[in-house]
């Protein structure tokens, strides 16, 4: 394991009036009672001497934005994956926090996985063998609160309703009251006896050190809510980062929770996009000047977008995409040119582990899973790919792959930004708002693409979203019902005991 310190800066840029007023943090946190108990040892014994006045709080934010970071979308598969920390609010909370990262990798509660290259990567750092053993043992966290972390530049908010999201996104955010609860025994005795996972069986450990952290987080209330108009501009909040598995466990005022998705979000909203840029719509302007400088898009890009729009070519291919978006049936649809192939009776699909800098093939439960991997592929993988599913699609489709890669030019996230802001002003300002105005008193809590109320308002909520999408993009929607107490992710025990009772006998089920 590492234990290279990291290098001190020798001065501490000044933030700016803008950074000062947009660094808030929550006051509450929540980290798991071995590493907090390890640390305050630590201290007591050992007390480190900074440059500055110790502040014991500032360790566990340090570690619980680590496992902040490790539950989130991108992280999947949930493993203790390495994760890059924000400098700028590090340094607005302690302008020798380098000092604090350089102790914990000392103390072995954490270790930096990759070294800072200028303009390439940042410092990601994980937690050491030496902590990540008892943590797997003992998941217990335990509440935190960092008031002391408070300075001219960092305001800590008591509550969801001091964040500095709050206001613009209120008719969301109100939601997360006393009210929103968990079954967490029901949802802690579910983790320990889960054994079978996602078609297969495997070690869970980790998996379960985040799972354990996803239903604390919500059992003790410890609310929180970003969004950034720099990056993806989705309202995240403790529900978007929850593991579809304890959804059953969920319940606002006792009632289940029914949700509606938005089917094919993605492929939708670029045929909104490709719309709107033919049809010369202003409502993705604000959004396309947020990700793109206007004067590149306006001289280059729109330009290149035309000779590729205009094309008897583009407009065939487009007609049939469209239509297969428009019908709810690209998956299916697909199946038919990328003719995928089975082998020992299953599905499997090449998937780039960026950490591992390698190609793994993933198995997949059924061909639509298979079809859906590729229109992820072929929106969020970089230009130089050699994914043989996105040059089959391409063959096919070339012109609108042209158009695709025209908005991955600059940088290949442009484009998944790009999608991602406009599902993100039509769910959260545009939809849910129309929502909240006309009836204020539905719950509404939003994962992305996907709104959910109580199931007494569920009736309402299914008439109105999709003629909201409608008024929106001018495009009607497919929109899915999902009721979370009969969510597909449960188990069903007696089954999986007569199918491996060798597997539970041997581990003492």
């Amino acid at each position: 394991m590492s234990k290279k310190l990291l290098s001190k800066n020798k001065t501490a840029r000044k933030l700016t009036r803008n950074e000062k007023q947009r660094i808030t943090i929550a006051n509450v946190a929540l980290i798991p009672s071995v590493i907090k108990n390890y640390i305050d040892t630590l201290v007591e014994v050992y007390r480190p001497t900074f440059t500055y006045k110790l502040k014991v709080e500032f360790f566990y934010y340090i570690v619980t934005t680590i496992i902040k970071r490790q539950n989130t979308y991108e992280n999947k598969t949930l493993e203790n994956i390495p994760v890059a920390l924000n400098a700028t609010i590090l340094r607005g909370i302690k302008s020798d926090y380098n000092e604090y990262i350089s102790w914990l990798i000392e103390q072995e509660v954490i270790f930096m996985a990759e070294n800072y290259e200028p303009g390439h990567s940042s410092n990601k750092y994980c937690f050491a063998d030496f902590i990540l053993s008892p943590l797997k043992e003992d998941s217990v966290s335990e509440i935190v609160e960092l008031k002391a972390l408070e300075s001219s530049t960092i305001t800590v908010a008591r509550s969801i309703q001091e964040s500095e999201v709050y206001e613009e996104n209120k008719h969301l955010l109100k939601w997360f009251n006393n009210d929103l609860e968990i079954d967490f025994e029901g949802a802690k005795t579910y983790i320990k006896h889960l054994s079978y996972y996602e078609g297969e069986i495997y070690d869970l450990t980790h998996k379960k050190v985040h799972w354990n952290h996803q239903i604390t987080v919500l059992h003790h209330k410890a609310f929180y809510a970003t969004r950034n108009e720099e990056s993806d501009f989705r309202l995240h909040t403790v529900l978007t980062n929850l593991k579809k598995i304890f959804k059953p466990f969920v319940t606002y005022k006792g009632q289940e929770l029914i949700g509606y998705d938005l089917k094919n979000s993605q492929p939708f909203f670029l045929i909104f996009l490709i719309d709107s840029i033919i049809n010369s719509n202003s409502r993705i302007d604000n959004i396309i000047d947020r990700i793109y400088l206007k004067k590149i898009y306006n001289s280059f890009m729109l330009q290149k977008l035309w000779e590729v729009l205009s094309t008897e070519g583009f407009q065939k291919e487009y007609e049939i995409f469209k239509t297969w978006v428009l019908n709810g049936e690209i998956y299916e649809n697909m199946e038919s040119i990328m003719n995928p192939k089975k082998r020992l009776g299953s599905y499997f699909a090449n998937k780039y582990i960026a950490r591992k800098k390698v190609t793994e093939k993933k198995k997949m439960d059924n061909v639509r899973a298979l079809m859906k991997g590729v229109i992820f592929t072929l929106f969020f993988s970089s230009l130089k790919t050699r994914n043989s599913d996105y040059k089959t699609f391409k063959k096919v489709f070339p012109n609108l792959v042209t158009v695709i890669e025209i908005f991955k030019r600059k940088a290949n996230a442009d484009f998944s930004k790009l999608l991602q802001n406009i599902e993100s002003d039509c769910m959260i300002d545009f939809v849910s708002r129309k929502i909240a105005n006309e009836y204020p008193e539905m719950p509404l809590f939003t994962i992305h693409d996907s709104i959910s109320t109580t199931e007494n308002y569920a009736e309402i909520l299914k008439a109105l979203m999709p003629q909201y999408v409608y008024e929106y993009t001018g495009l009607t929607p497919k929109i899915e019902e999902e009721k979370w107490k009969k969510h597909d992710f449960q188990i069903d025990y007696e089954k999986r005991l007569k199918l491996h009772p060798e597997w539970y006998a041997y581990n003492g089920f």
